[in-house]
């Protein structure tokens, strides 16, 4: 499953002119023919209060589409943010060296799965192991590809500014979620530190990235996330 966001209005304007202005490359693609290539933006009109973006008329589309055929058209980008970006469109003028095409209603941004964070119920906790001495983390936010906490357990009981750096391995770490009558374990084999903030605080603010989950690790934290998400959704309706 991926979770996606939607581009509308002014957004759309910004992510064509991203695209006309910086020359990207987009993966155009006929729907329902045989059909594809990558083509650049290079006018953006508008016309009769319609908007439309323009590109060169492609090589080898005129064996694929027929005259007054209506052609649907979809397109692939990746935006400033290094993430897919999608939307579907119709073909409205073609002219010898251009195609217009209309702005779409919507574009289609999608996040992969991995990066998709959740914020955690309170009292969420993870404890784990850094060269066998154990540690524990008041958890903030969590996903498929790692969490954010912050440090409430650790030797001694004194937080020393070397507690945790980024590039420490982790091992034994097990993520505790305890909501009545709900309790939640999800154990992980390896994590690694990949940043650490606000070292003035009382707590250290860490980010962990998982390592090599197996099966039965990315369903439990998949199945987790999704408990979370459906008890969030829950509390807004109530």
């Amino acid at each position: 499953m991926e979770y996606s966001d939607t581009l509308v209005g002014n957004n759309i304007h910004l992510a064509l002119g991203y695209l006309k202005s910086n020359k990207v490359l987009v993966r155009m693609k006929l729907i329902a023919k045989d059909y594809e290539q990558l083509i650049i933006i290079h006018d953006i009109r508008e016309k009769a209060r319609a908007k439309f973006f323009i590109i060169d008329y492609p090589t080898g589309i005129s064996d694929v589409i027929e005259d007054n055929e209506p052609v649907r058209v979809q397109f692939e980008f990746t935006g400033e943010d290094k993430l897919p970006y999608f939307f579907a469109s119709v073909f409205q003028q073609i002219y010898e060296k251009e195609i217009w095409i209309a702005f779409p209603d919507t574009i289609l941004r999608k996040q992969l799965r991995k990066d998709f964070r959740v914020e955690v119920p309170s009292g969420t906790k993870m404890s784990f192991k850094k060269l066998d001495v154990n540690y524990k983390q008041q958890l903030v936010n969590l996903s498929l590809g790692g969490s954010y906490g912050a440090l409430i357990s650790f030797p001694d009981g004194t937080l020393s500014s070397d507690a945790l750096l980024p590039h420490d391995l982790l091992t034994d770490i097990e993520i505790v979620l305890r909501s009545t009558p709900a309790f939640h374990k999800v154990n992980i084999r390896k994590a690694v530190v990949v940043r650490c903030d606000d070292r003035s605080s009382p707590n250290l603010f860490a980010a962990l990235h998982f390592l090599d989950l197996d099966k039965t690790e990315e369903k439990a934290l998949t199945e987790l996330i999704y408990f979370i998400q459906r008890e969030y959704l829950k509390n807004r309706l109530a």
